[in-house]
């Protein structure tokens, strides 16, 4: 498997992090849930360790609460749509789809 050893994600200003949880669905249904205290923010960066947590073969989707990131301009509106960010995992590759620029 080729899937990297962390999600993760970068705003446009410096974050602080919040309450709330971002949670991945696999084949469209619910796989893992990460909470604050998963979760590294490091300037305008997050990053969560998923070593060894995804299994090849599958499609998967992530959403993230209302508030969990908060910068200069208030709370990150969180993703709720399940085709924003969209990755898949076959035997051997990894292709990713995140359409949406992280902004605050």
């Amino acid at each position: 498997m080729n899937f990297p050893n962390q999600i993760s994600g970068t705003f446009n200003h410096p974050i602080t992090k919040n309450v709330g949880w971002l949670d991945v669905y696999k084949d469209g249904s619910f796989y893992l849930r990460f909470t604050e205290t998963d979760i590294i923010v490091t300037g305008n960066s997050f990053t969560i360790d998923v070593t060894n947590l995804f299994p090849d073969n599958g499609t998967y989707y992530i959403l993230i609460s209302d508030g969990l990131f908060s910068g200069i301009t208030g709370d990150f509106n969180g993703i709720s749509d399940s085709t924003v960010w969209t990755f898949s995992i076959g035997d051997a590759e990894f292709n990713e789809d995140f359409n949406e620029d992280f902004l605050i």
